[in-house]
């Protein structure tokens, strides 16, 4: 197993862009322009609750769920693939220096694998491999 922290572990980049935040929002939010950026083909429902998925060029297939939604201040989706960690990707935008700029904060925090089962929820990799096994074995 894992013994890499997680809910601490997170990426942080801001950046001030020269368009509103209405148009920065249409590029994160519409699944052709958002595409058009993150080098791989997204789809994406921006309401709570709706689908996100993302085939990155040259890499696995990640998806997950939006989380959170304020139309042009800040979108959240939690995504993972099979061959990685599930993560919370959060996207901020706020007023710059002057109306005709945006800035863009973008955060990734590693989150717990969880597994679901009658005794409640495990959090995994403090989940022993073994009960794990022998609990699906039975």
């Amino acid at each position: 197993m894992n013994d890499e922290p997680v809910g601490e572990v997170a990426i942080e980049r801001g950046v001030e862009v020269s368009a509103s935040p209405e148009d920065v929002w249409e590029r994160i939010t519409n699944s052709t322009l958002i595409s058009d950026w993150m080098d791989g083909e997204v789809t994406i429902d921006p309401e709570p609750g709706g689908r996100i998925t993302f085939l990155p060029a040259g890499g696995p297939e990640v998806w997950g769920t939006v989380e959170e939604v304020i139309v042009n201040q800040r979108i959240q989706w939690s995504w993972r693939s099979d061959e990685g960690r599930p993560s919370l990707i959060e996207f901020e935008l706020a007023p710059g220096s002057d109306e005709e700029t945006t800035v863009v904060t973008v955060r990734e925090t590693l989150l717990p694998w969880r597994i679901s089962g009658p005794d409640g929820i495990t959090e995994w990799p403090e989940a022993s491999l073994r009960s794990f096994t022998a609990v699906n074995a039975a």
